[in-house]
């Protein structure tokens, strides 16, 4: 294991043998590894409670709580640590209850330094795969069958400017309307940097409330409140040594926002309920579809906090400014959506015309909805204009069969959810994108209002 990866693991130490304690605790962190050491069970639960360990070192001959009771109880708790189990009485009938708690692996005393440290590394490997596979989870959806698509100029500067921040530990502020790709750019940021094969941890905060924003966050202890069952590792955690991606980051409340500055200046936090500061290795990556500078001036966004993210910016461009990337987006899109289908797949050049004529309120993302609803309605494995949405109706009244308002002007059916989609939008745009405004406007919960912009393809 590289002297990296050994700085980056936490180990927990349970020994009730003062003598054993300190020396495996000196010769761990001279090793590299960041130790805590504690000398009973009851101590070592607290410490696995307060903190995500990459592996935990205990006895199991503890005066008061054994090994095999905190064991179980640690288990209860989280399953993310591997923990290791070590005694002077071994039998073959405590090796397997060790194993069959949870254990990953047993040894008995006296125990060689050397051993002890490559199996500790077997150990970290392992607990950092299964963290790689609870980020995965959570991205899979997200990112799957996703990549960068763009061959215009403006896109070529920012990819560059990706390469270039992401070679750099700096936190990285990415503004730009809806839809047109931040999250997308903040992976290639990762990707980009040391921490590419770390984890990558996405968060929107415009799904927080002031209830929720701090749990979701810090994580919480048990009993932080009502409804706290068990201990939870917050965010910052999940993405120690790796990068989180902070959303909608305007949509934060202002009391959060002076805790994260805090993060951000410290690298410590402290869990809801906790006692005990946690400090975690994190590259914060920021998004915003707001000017940030103008939610400051109207007293919507920490001043201080703006400065301290506003370090790297990249700004990406809405996709009526690269219509270069259009074409090649649609393709993409079709083949994606019919990534199954044995059926060559054609676009007619007044469908590409029209595409190439539309000023993409809704970006990238208005753009993949529009090619899946068209792959949805055609008959034949032709894209053709008139299944967009925006292309001209076939349904137009006349003036004599019309119905007509007090100007005399065309009424021109529509679909109803393309109504319901420009209504949306509209009163977005009238409240400057503040989601709690615009669900009170609509008279709908705020679940209900992003259901809607990610069906229609608005904002999610």
């Amino acid at each position: 294991m590289s002297e990296i990866v050994r700085r980056d693991t936490k180990v927990l130490v349970v020994e009730d043998d003062t003598s054993l304690r300190e020396l495996l605790q000196m010769e761990l962190s001279r090793s590299g590894y960041k130790v805590t050491a504690t000398s009973t069970g009851e101590e070592g639960l607290d410490a696995y409670r307060e903190e995500i360990f990459n592996v935990v070192l205990q006895d199991i001959r503890m005066p008061g709580m054994d090994g095999i009771e905190a064991l179980k109880l640690m288990r209860a708790e989280s399953t993310i640590p591997e923990i290791i189990m070590f005694t002077g009485h071994g039998t073959i009938e405590t090796a397997v209850e060790c194993i069959k708690h949870g254990a990953y692996d047993y040894l008995t005393k006296p125990v060689k330094l050397d051993e002890l440290e490559l199996l500790i590394d077997k150990a970290c490997e392992k607990n950092q795969l299964r963290l790689e596979n609870i980020n995965l989870k959570k991205e899979m959806k997200r990112f799957e069958n996703h990549r960068i698509i763009g061959k215009s100029q403006v896109m070529e500067k920012v990819m560059r400017t990706v390469q270039r921040w992401g070679a750099t530990d700096e936190h990285v502020l990415i503004t730009g309307e809806s839809g047109t790709g931040k999250e997308l750019i903040a992976r290639a940021v990762h990707d980009a940097s040391r921490r590419a094969s770390k984890p990558f941890v996405t968060v929107n905060c415009g799904r927080f409330d002031a209830n929720t924003a701090e749990s979701e966050l810090f994580g919480h202890m048990q009993g932080a409140f009502t409804g706290a069952n068990k201990m939870r590792a917050g965010l910052f955690e999940l993405a120690d040594t790796g990068t989180l991606f902070m959303d909608e980051i305007s949509e934060m409340p202002l009391d959060v926002q002076v805790k994260l500055l805090r993060i951000i200046e410290t690298s410590t936090f402290r869990r809801m309920g906790g006692n005990h500061d946690i400090r975690v290795n994190v590259r914060f990556v920021f998004a915003s579809n707001k000017v940030l500078a103008d939610c400051v001036n109207r007293g919507e966004f920490r001043e201080d906090l703006y400065h301290r993210i506003n370090l790297l910016p990249i700004l990406l461009p809405p996709l009526r400014l690269r219509s270069d990337d259009i074409v090649p987006l649609a393709w993409f899109f079709i083949q994606q959506c019919n990534e199954n289908d044995s059926q060559s797949w054609e676009i007619t050049d007044n469908a590409l015309a029209s595409l190439c004529a539309y000023q993409w309120p809704g970006n990238v993302r208005e753009l993949r909805n529009t090619i899946r609803r068209a792959c949805i309605l055609a008959n034949e494995p032709i894209i053709t204009a008139d299944l967009f949405p925006f292309a001209p109706q076939k349904a137009v009244f006349t003036p004599a069969a019309s119905v007509t308002d007090s100007e005399n002007t065309t009424f021109t059916a529509s679909p109803l959810w393309v109504v319901e989609r420009d209504h949306v939008r509209k009163v977005l745009e009238q409240v400057d994108q503040n989601k709690s405004q615009a669900a009170k406007l609509l008279e709908i919960d705020r679940k209900t209002l992003y259901n809607k912009l990610e069906r229609y393809g608005l904002e999610v």
